[in-house]
Protein backbone atom coordinates (compact mmCIF):
# COMPACT_ATOMS: atom_id res chain seq x y z
CA UNK A 1 0.00 0.00 0.00
CA UNK A 2 1.24 3.36 -0.95
CA UNK A 3 0.86 5.84 1.62
CA UNK A 4 1.94 9.09 -0.16
CA UNK A 5 -0.26 11.55 -1.75
CA UNK A 6 0.73 13.69 -4.65
CA UNK A 7 -0.44 16.48 -7.21
CA UNK A 8 -0.37 15.34 -9.88
CA UNK A 9 -1.99 18.06 -12.33
CA UNK A 10 -3.73 21.60 -11.78
CA UNK A 11 -6.61 24.11 -12.92
CA UNK A 12 -7.89 27.06 -13.22
CA UNK A 13 -10.73 29.07 -14.35
CA UNK A 14 -11.60 32.76 -14.03
CA UNK A 15 -14.71 34.08 -15.55
CA UNK A 16 -14.16 36.92 -18.92
CA UNK A 17 -15.94 39.78 -16.99
CA UNK A 18 -13.27 42.81 -14.84
CA UNK A 19 -14.43 44.99 -12.65
CA UNK A 20 -11.82 47.71 -12.40
CA UNK A 21 -11.57 49.95 -9.39
CA UNK A 22 -13.07 52.22 -11.31
CA UNK A 23 -16.25 50.61 -11.31
CA UNK A 24 -15.99 50.10 -8.13
CA UNK A 25 -15.38 53.69 -6.71
CA UNK A 26 -18.69 54.88 -8.75
CA UNK A 27 -20.13 52.26 -6.33
CA UNK A 28 -18.58 52.35 -3.07
CA UNK A 29 -17.58 56.07 -3.07
CA UNK A 30 -14.03 55.03 -2.46
CA UNK A 31 -11.28 55.90 -4.56
CA UNK A 32 -9.20 53.62 -7.24
CA UNK A 33 -6.44 54.99 -5.17
CA UNK A 34 -7.90 54.19 -1.85
CA UNK A 35 -9.48 50.60 -2.90
CA UNK A 36 -5.55 49.60 -4.33
CA UNK A 37 -3.91 51.05 -1.45
CA UNK A 38 -6.17 49.11 1.23
CA UNK A 39 -6.40 45.93 -0.59
CA UNK A 40 -3.27 45.67 -3.45
CA UNK A 41 -6.46 44.76 -5.79
CA UNK A 42 -6.35 46.51 -9.25
CA UNK A 43 -9.43 44.21 -10.85
CA UNK A 44 -11.52 41.34 -9.91
CA UNK A 45 -13.91 39.06 -11.84
CA UNK A 46 -17.25 38.52 -11.83
CA UNK A 47 -18.92 35.38 -12.79
CA UNK A 48 -21.36 35.78 -15.96
CA UNK A 49 -25.17 36.41 -14.71
CA UNK A 50 -25.85 32.41 -16.15
CA UNK A 51 -22.50 31.14 -14.46
CA UNK A 52 -23.17 29.49 -10.98
CA UNK A 53 -20.31 27.77 -9.32
CA UNK A 54 -20.76 24.62 -10.66
CA UNK A 55 -19.97 25.92 -13.71
CA UNK A 56 -16.77 27.75 -12.32
CA UNK A 57 -15.65 24.25 -10.79
CA UNK A 58 -16.25 22.17 -13.82
CA UNK A 59 -14.18 24.05 -16.43
CA UNK A 60 -11.36 23.92 -13.26
CA UNK A 61 -11.79 20.34 -12.72
CA UNK A 62 -11.60 19.47 -16.31
CA UNK A 63 -8.28 21.67 -16.41
CA UNK A 64 -6.59 20.03 -14.04
CA UNK A 65 -7.64 16.66 -15.85
CA UNK A 66 -6.13 17.70 -18.92
CA UNK A 67 -2.94 18.58 -17.40
CA UNK A 68 -2.86 15.18 -15.12
CA UNK A 69 -3.38 12.94 -18.25
CA UNK A 70 -5.64 11.30 -15.95
CA UNK A 71 -9.69 10.26 -17.28
CA UNK A 72 -12.32 11.40 -15.68
CA UNK A 73 -13.58 7.23 -15.25
CA UNK A 74 -10.73 7.29 -12.91
CA UNK A 75 -11.76 9.70 -10.51
CA UNK A 76 -12.99 8.23 -7.41
CA UNK A 77 -13.61 11.30 -5.22
CA UNK A 78 -14.52 14.57 -5.41
CA UNK A 79 -13.83 17.38 -2.10
CA UNK A 80 -14.88 20.69 -3.38
CA UNK A 81 -14.78 23.71 -1.14
CA UNK A 82 -17.11 26.34 -1.44
CA UNK A 83 -18.91 29.30 0.54
CA UNK A 84 -21.55 30.20 -2.31
CA UNK A 85 -22.84 26.74 -3.71
CA UNK A 86 -25.04 26.36 -6.52
CA UNK A 87 -28.12 26.11 -4.14
CA UNK A 88 -28.22 23.75 -0.44
CA UNK A 89 -28.82 20.93 -1.98
CA UNK A 90 -27.95 18.81 -3.46
CA UNK A 91 -23.92 19.36 -3.19
CA UNK A 92 -22.16 21.57 -5.90
CA UNK A 93 -19.86 18.87 -5.89
CA UNK A 94 -22.57 16.23 -6.89
CA UNK A 95 -23.43 18.58 -9.94
CA UNK A 96 -19.87 19.31 -10.86
CA UNK A 97 -20.10 14.91 -10.70
CA UNK A 98 -22.63 15.18 -13.09
CA UNK A 99 -21.32 17.73 -15.51
CA UNK A 100 -18.32 16.04 -16.25
CA UNK A 101 -19.49 11.88 -15.78
CA UNK A 102 -17.05 11.13 -12.90
CA UNK A 103 -19.99 8.31 -12.04
CA UNK A 104 -17.41 6.38 -9.87
CA UNK A 105 -16.43 8.84 -7.57
CA UNK A 106 -18.01 10.12 -3.90
CA UNK A 107 -18.78 14.24 -4.17
CA UNK A 108 -19.04 16.01 -1.38
CA UNK A 109 -18.65 19.98 -0.49
CA UNK A 110 -16.78 21.41 2.56
CA UNK A 111 -17.87 24.77 3.83
CA UNK A 112 -14.46 25.65 5.97
CA UNK A 113 -14.73 29.79 4.32
CA UNK A 114 -11.03 30.87 2.83
CA UNK A 115 -9.52 27.86 4.27
CA UNK A 116 -11.87 25.35 2.55
CA UNK A 117 -9.57 24.37 -0.36
CA UNK A 118 -6.67 23.54 2.41
CA UNK A 119 -9.51 21.30 4.49
CA UNK A 120 -10.69 19.52 1.33
CA UNK A 121 -7.04 18.89 0.34
CA UNK A 122 -6.44 17.03 3.59
CA UNK A 123 -9.79 14.94 3.30
CA UNK A 124 -8.77 13.57 -0.27
CA UNK A 125 -5.29 13.27 0.84
CA UNK A 126 -7.02 10.86 3.72
CA UNK A 127 -8.86 8.85 1.34
CA UNK A 128 -5.65 8.61 -0.66
CA UNK A 129 -3.46 7.69 2.29
CA UNK A 130 -6.45 5.24 3.50
CA UNK A 131 -6.37 3.58 0.24
CA UNK A 132 -10.14 4.95 -0.02
CA UNK A 133 -9.27 5.93 -3.76
CA UNK A 134 -6.32 5.73 -5.62
CA UNK A 135 -7.29 9.09 -7.47
CA UNK A 136 -9.23 12.15 -6.09
CA UNK A 137 -10.55 15.79 -7.50
CA UNK A 138 -10.19 18.73 -4.91
CA UNK A 139 -11.74 21.94 -6.25
CA UNK A 140 -12.85 25.07 -4.79
CA UNK A 141 -14.90 27.74 -6.06
CA UNK A 142 -16.73 30.84 -5.65
CA UNK A 143 -18.92 33.10 -6.71
CA UNK A 144 -19.10 35.46 -3.84
CA UNK A 145 -19.95 38.37 -6.28
CA UNK A 146 -23.98 36.98 -5.24
CA UNK A 147 -23.82 37.45 -1.76
CA UNK A 148 -21.27 40.89 -1.45
CA UNK A 149 -23.65 44.62 -0.56
CA UNK A 150 -21.55 46.14 -4.21
CA UNK A 151 -22.18 49.67 -1.77
CA UNK A 152 -20.30 47.45 1.14
CA UNK A 153 -16.85 49.08 1.64
CA UNK A 154 -15.41 46.43 3.71
CA UNK A 155 -16.25 43.30 0.95
CA UNK A 156 -17.43 44.89 -2.54
CA UNK A 157 -14.25 45.86 -3.19
CA UNK A 158 -12.32 42.66 -2.16
CA UNK A 159 -14.05 39.59 -3.70
CA UNK A 160 -13.87 38.01 -7.36
CA UNK A 161 -15.09 34.98 -8.69
CA UNK A 162 -12.90 32.16 -9.44
CA UNK A 163 -12.46 28.40 -9.59
CA UNK A 164 -8.87 26.48 -8.87
CA UNK A 165 -8.41 22.14 -8.37
CA UNK A 166 -6.27 19.78 -8.31
CA UNK A 167 -5.74 16.38 -9.29
CA UNK A 168 -4.55 14.11 -6.38
CA UNK A 169 -2.84 10.27 -6.55
CA UNK A 170 -0.87 7.65 -5.08
CA UNK A 171 0.75 7.30 -8.29
CA UNK A 172 3.49 9.65 -8.74
CA UNK A 173 4.56 8.30 -12.52
CA UNK A 174 1.43 9.69 -14.03
CA UNK A 175 2.84 13.49 -14.74
CA UNK A 176 5.76 15.14 -14.92
CA UNK A 177 4.06 17.25 -12.51
CA UNK A 178 4.32 15.45 -9.00
CA UNK A 179 4.49 17.38 -5.82
CA UNK A 180 4.10 15.13 -2.60
CA UNK A 181 2.32 16.30 0.28
CA UNK A 182 4.72 16.26 3.24
CA UNK A 183 2.85 17.39 6.08
CA UNK A 184 -0.89 19.44 6.66
CA UNK A 185 -2.16 21.10 9.87
CA UNK A 186 -5.68 22.49 10.18
CA UNK A 187 -7.23 24.83 12.63
CA UNK A 188 -10.20 26.33 13.73
CA UNK A 189 -12.13 28.78 16.72
CA UNK A 190 -15.94 29.31 16.65
CA UNK A 191 -15.43 31.87 19.39
CA UNK A 192 -15.11 34.76 16.76
CA UNK A 193 -17.36 33.39 14.08
CA UNK A 194 -19.23 36.83 13.83
CA UNK A 195 -16.08 38.32 12.33
CA UNK A 196 -16.90 37.39 8.78
CA UNK A 197 -20.70 35.55 8.48
CA UNK A 198 -23.67 35.27 6.06
CA UNK A 199 -26.62 35.46 8.79
CA UNK A 200 -29.55 34.88 7.06
CA UNK A 201 -30.72 31.69 4.70
CA UNK A 202 -30.04 28.91 7.02
CA UNK A 203 -32.07 27.34 9.84
CA UNK A 204 -31.45 30.04 12.52
CA UNK A 205 -32.95 32.98 10.21
CA UNK A 206 -35.09 31.92 7.33
CA UNK A 207 -35.36 33.89 4.44
CA UNK A 208 -38.69 36.46 5.43
CA UNK A 209 -39.26 39.66 3.92
CA UNK A 210 -37.48 41.61 6.69
CA UNK A 211 -34.27 39.73 6.05
CA UNK A 212 -33.98 40.54 2.71
CA UNK A 213 -34.70 44.10 3.44
CA UNK A 214 -32.40 44.17 6.02
CA UNK A 215 -29.56 42.88 3.75
CA UNK A 216 -28.94 40.01 6.17
CA UNK A 217 -28.28 37.90 3.00
CA UNK A 218 -24.98 39.57 2.39
CA UNK A 219 -21.44 39.04 3.58
CA UNK A 220 -20.74 40.99 6.91
CA UNK A 221 -16.85 41.40 7.95
CA UNK A 222 -15.16 43.68 10.81
CA UNK A 223 -12.10 44.36 8.59
CA UNK A 224 -10.03 45.52 11.48
CA UNK A 225 -10.77 42.82 13.55
CA UNK A 226 -10.29 39.99 11.06
CA UNK A 227 -6.92 41.92 9.39
CA UNK A 228 -4.99 42.08 12.64
CA UNK A 229 -5.76 38.66 13.88
CA UNK A 230 -4.83 37.01 10.36
CA UNK A 231 -1.48 38.45 10.55
CA UNK A 232 -1.21 37.31 14.04
CA UNK A 233 -2.40 34.48 13.07
CA UNK A 234 0.20 33.49 9.57
CA UNK A 235 3.07 34.22 12.20
CA UNK A 236 2.33 31.31 14.38
CA UNK A 237 0.93 29.38 11.75
CA UNK A 238 4.22 29.25 9.10
CA UNK A 239 6.69 29.07 12.02
CA UNK A 240 4.72 26.08 13.87
CA UNK A 241 4.12 24.53 10.66
CA UNK A 242 8.07 24.07 9.16
CA UNK A 243 8.79 23.48 12.34
CA UNK A 244 6.68 20.08 12.87
CA UNK A 245 7.22 19.39 8.96
CA UNK A 246 11.25 19.00 10.23
CA UNK A 247 11.89 22.42 8.07
CA UNK A 248 12.97 26.18 8.54
CA UNK A 249 11.34 28.72 6.70
CA UNK A 250 14.46 29.16 4.82
CA UNK A 251 13.65 25.65 3.06
CA UNK A 252 10.55 26.93 1.55
CA UNK A 253 11.16 27.79 -2.09
CA UNK A 254 7.95 29.66 -2.30
CA UNK A 255 5.22 30.69 -0.60
CA UNK A 256 1.53 30.41 -1.24
CA UNK A 257 -1.05 32.70 0.91
CA UNK A 258 -4.38 32.90 0.85
CA UNK A 259 -4.92 36.13 -1.48
CA UNK A 260 -7.07 37.87 0.65
CA UNK A 261 -5.27 41.28 0.99
CA UNK A 262 -1.73 42.08 -0.19
CA UNK A 263 -1.42 44.21 3.11
CA UNK A 264 -1.57 41.65 5.36
CA UNK A 265 0.79 39.83 2.74
CA UNK A 266 3.21 41.77 3.19
CA UNK A 267 3.25 42.42 6.55
CA UNK A 268 3.56 38.64 7.33
CA UNK A 269 6.39 38.54 5.23
CA UNK A 270 7.94 41.28 6.84
CA UNK A 271 7.57 39.83 10.26
CA UNK A 272 9.20 36.65 9.42
CA UNK A 273 12.17 38.20 7.17
CA UNK A 274 10.45 36.26 4.21
CA UNK A 275 11.80 37.38 0.76
CA UNK A 276 9.18 38.96 -1.45
CA UNK A 277 10.53 37.19 -4.30
CA UNK A 278 9.58 33.55 -2.80
CA UNK A 279 5.89 34.83 -2.16
CA UNK A 280 3.97 35.07 -5.75
CA UNK A 281 0.96 37.61 -5.66
CA UNK A 282 -2.25 37.34 -7.90
CA UNK A 283 -4.53 39.10 -5.77
CA UNK A 284 -3.84 42.36 -7.78
CA UNK A 285 -6.07 40.59 -11.09
CA UNK A 286 -8.15 38.29 -9.04
CA UNK A 287 -9.04 39.59 -6.07
CA UNK A 288 -9.85 38.22 -3.16
CA UNK A 289 -11.61 34.55 -4.60
CA UNK A 290 -11.61 33.18 -1.29
CA UNK A 291 -10.87 29.57 -1.25
CA UNK A 292 -9.66 29.39 -4.69
CA UNK A 293 -7.17 31.58 -4.39
CA UNK A 294 -4.37 29.40 -3.24
CA UNK A 295 -5.54 26.31 -6.55
CA UNK A 296 -5.94 29.58 -8.88
CA UNK A 297 -2.16 30.86 -7.44
CA UNK A 298 -0.92 27.26 -7.81
CA UNK A 299 -2.12 26.66 -11.08
CA UNK A 300 -0.71 29.69 -12.73
CA UNK A 301 2.87 28.78 -11.09
CA UNK A 302 2.84 25.51 -12.65
CA UNK A 303 1.96 26.31 -15.46
CA UNK A 304 4.56 29.01 -15.87
CA UNK A 305 7.41 26.91 -15.21
CA UNK A 306 7.72 28.46 -11.66
CA UNK A 307 7.76 25.56 -9.73
CA UNK A 308 10.93 23.29 -10.00
CA UNK A 309 12.50 19.67 -8.95
CA UNK A 310 13.12 19.52 -5.44
CA UNK A 311 11.09 22.92 -4.52
CA UNK A 312 9.25 23.10 -1.23
CA UNK A 313 6.00 24.70 -1.67
CA UNK A 314 4.12 26.17 1.54
CA UNK A 315 0.49 26.81 1.25
CA UNK A 316 -1.27 28.86 4.09
CA UNK A 317 -4.53 30.36 4.71
CA UNK A 318 -7.10 31.89 7.11
CA UNK A 319 -11.17 32.85 6.83
CA UNK A 320 -14.03 32.58 8.30
CA UNK A 321 -14.98 30.48 10.99
CA UNK A 322 -12.50 31.24 12.01
CA UNK A 323 -10.50 28.73 10.24
CA UNK A 324 -7.10 27.97 9.75
CA UNK A 325 -4.02 25.81 7.52
CA UNK A 326 -1.41 24.73 5.81
CA UNK A 327 0.42 22.11 3.91
CA UNK A 328 4.03 21.51 2.66
CA UNK A 329 4.87 20.23 -0.71
CA UNK A 330 7.99 18.98 -2.46
CA UNK A 331 8.11 18.88 -6.22
CA UNK A 332 9.64 15.52 -7.23
CA UNK A 333 10.15 15.96 -11.38
CA UNK A 334 10.32 18.69 -13.45
CA UNK A 335 7.10 20.60 -14.09
CA UNK A 336 6.07 20.11 -17.62
CA UNK A 337 2.34 20.62 -18.70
Amino acid sequence: MNNTAYIIGTGSYLPDYIVTNEEMAGITGLSPHDIKKKTGIIERRRADKDEATSDLATKAALSALKSAGVAVEDVGLIVLSTTSPDMFMPSTACLVQKNIGAKKAAAFDVNASCSGFIYSLNIAEMFIRGSQTNTALVIAAEVKSRFVDPRDKETAILFGDGAGAIVLSNEHALSQLSAQILCTWLYADGTNWKWINLPAGGSRMPVTADTIASGLHTMQMDGSKVYRKAIKTFEGLLTDTVKRCGLTLDDIDTFIFHQANLRIIKQVISRLGIPEEKVPVTITYTGNTSSASIPITLDQLVRDGKIKKGNNVLLATFGGGLTWGAAILRQNFKTHL
